[in-house]
């Protein structure tokens, strides 16, 4: 049994460690910081949020992954709203730092790898998602987004960890 829910998709296609996957419409709590010399991906401020700074003082479950990537000159950190919300039922934030919103139903190239979250790391599977994205003439909708299943307490080599881009993908 996970100890955390974990984000539903469908796989459309398999390659090794990359798969083409299909999310459906997700709820996300989300924070927005600059990005900064030491990576503060202000994850504290959605922490906070799930763990009763709303609207209704509820305790949201955690779930997995927690989600970071790059947009213009800020870092992006979301997790996953528990699938039993619906963006009716869903607590309000009470912060200014967080907010709910909706990714729309989304095709994603993912890579998956194990390992410690460094530079080189995220960028050795980078490459090679990329050039599987090239080869394969998949056309690139985001940055660059990391996804990290463990907390950071667990050593690297077990660590699930993903690189994702959205993608222009027709069935």
């Amino acid at each position: 049994m996970a100890l955390f829910e974990t984000i539903k998709y469908k796989r459309i296609k398999k390659d090794k460690k990359i798969e083409i996957r299909q999310y459906n419409d997700i709820l996300l709590a989300s924070t927005k910081s600059k990005i900064n010399i030491s990576l503060d991906s202000r994850f504290n401020d959605v922490f906070r949020y799930i763990s009763g700074s709303n609207d209704l003082s509820a305790k949201i479950s955690m779930t997995s992954p927690v989600v970071t990537y790059q947009e213009d000159d800020l870092l992006v950190t979301r997790f996953y709203v528990p699938s039993k919300y619906t963006k009716e039922t869903i607590s309000k934030p009470t912060e200014k730092s967080a907010f709910i919103n909706e990714l729309k139903n989304s095709y994603y190239a993912v890579i998956r790898f194990s390992g410690n979250w460094t530079k080189d790391n995220f960028d050795k599977h980078d490459k090679v998602l990329l050039e599987y994205m090239k080869l394969n003439d998949y056309v690139r909708l985001s940055s660059r987004i990391i996804m990290h299943y463990q907390p950071p307490i667990i050593p690297g080599i077990f660590r699930h960890n993903e690189i994702a881009y959205q993608i222009d993908y027709k069935i």
